[in-house]
């Protein structure tokens, strides 16, 4: 196989912050930090062909907080309790609107890079002003044909509905206590390194280096198994 560039991965996870959140506010922090541990450990796994970043989106009425933006994961620090804080209402479409649009004009010509796209919310849209689901489901469509992954993880009964709503058909259930948030990152975690040990096998077997299509056509592949697993 001809020497391989290593894969830029863009983790980008979007955190509701809404005033309902305050009640698991230290869980999510924990969860969170969980989730910037795994990153950090599959990219040591992974040090010769991966070369991982994190956003974190923490959003409510408030506006979006950008605590981390395309930052190396080596660079990236712990959540803490003064970096989220929550409060106000859950402008979902916003959230994701915005902080996905600038992450794909960021990164238009970066080629065979891998999108991970979480999206942690326990409430529903209620406040959003710019965007609305048919606007965003748009905008995840074009993504996913460039082989983005999406993830939406709510809480309540409608999750796969509401997921639907805006083209995402990778899909938690989250129970919103203390235990049910720490199985829920736990989950999320576990599928992310899936994800990221299954591109890194798929390429080595490939005879040359595969090219930037190659690895959208695969990403996309991957992709639609991401929670496979776990639902059986």
């Amino acid at each position: 196989m001809e020497t391989a560039k290593k894969t830029p991965i863009y983790n980008l996870v979007i955190l509701d912050k809404s005033g309902s959140m305050e009640s698991i506010r230290t869980e999510a922090i924990n969860g969170y930090n969980e989730t910037l541990g795994s990153i950090k450990a599959t990219q040591l796994k992974y040090l010769d062909t991966q070369e991982h970043f994190v956003s974190l989106a923490a959003f409510c009425d408030c506006g979006i907080d950008m605590i981390y933006d395309m930052t190396p994961i080596k660079d990236a620090e712990k959540l803490t309790k003064e970096k989220y804080d929550p409060c106000c209402c859950t402008p979902l479409y916003d959230a994701i609107g915005k902080t996905v649009k600038e992450l794909k004009r960021k990164t238009v010509e970066i080629e065979g890079a891998a999108f991970l796209v979480t999206i942690i919310t326990d409430g529903y849209e209620n406040s959003s002003k710019e965007w609305d689901a048919k606007s965003v489901g748009k905008l995840i469509e074009s993504c996913k044909d460039e082989g983005w992954m999406f993830s939406f993880i709510g809480a309540g009964k409608d999750v796969v509905k509401v997921a639907n709503t805006i083209s995402i058909t990778n899909t938690m259930v989250w129970e919103n206590t203390s235990a049910g948030t720490e199985v829920m990152f736990r989950t999320e975690n576990k599928a992310r390194m899936r994800f990221c040990e299954d591109l890194d096998m798929e390429i080595s077997m490939c005879d040359v280096a595969p090219s930037a299509l190659e690895k959208k056509v695969l990403c996309r592949k991957l992709a639609d198994r991401y929670y496979e697993e776990d639902k059986e």
